[in-house]
């Protein structure tokens, strides 16, 4: 099975990321994690993803953009995005 690319644009204050990040850690998810507080430059990149809005957590998972999806929707997604590549 292939490890899908997965990046976390978020805040660690923001009790949505939070529980983003929980579910990928306790899945065991390698991700990139973004901190709009650390760089609040990533603050404009996820405005740009979400039509101007800044929401959080924006996830992306392989070049796709997630906007603050829901934890089942979240497990779906990595699951096709994990399947084995067709030979």
């Amino acid at each position: 099975m292939r490890q899908p690319n997965v990046t976390v644009y978020g805040s660690r204050t923001c009790p949505d990321t939070r529980r983003a990040t929980e579910h990928l850690d306790a899945k065991q998810v390698p991700y990139e994690f973004k901190d709009v507080d650390e760089s609040p430059e990533y603050n404009d990149y996820i405005a740009g993803l979400n039509r101007g809005k800044r929401v959080m957590p924006t996830i992306r998972i392989n070049n796709e953009t997630y906007i603050n999806p829901k934890l089942s929707k979240l497990d779906e997604i990595l699951a096709a995005e994990s399947s084995p590549s067709p030979e």
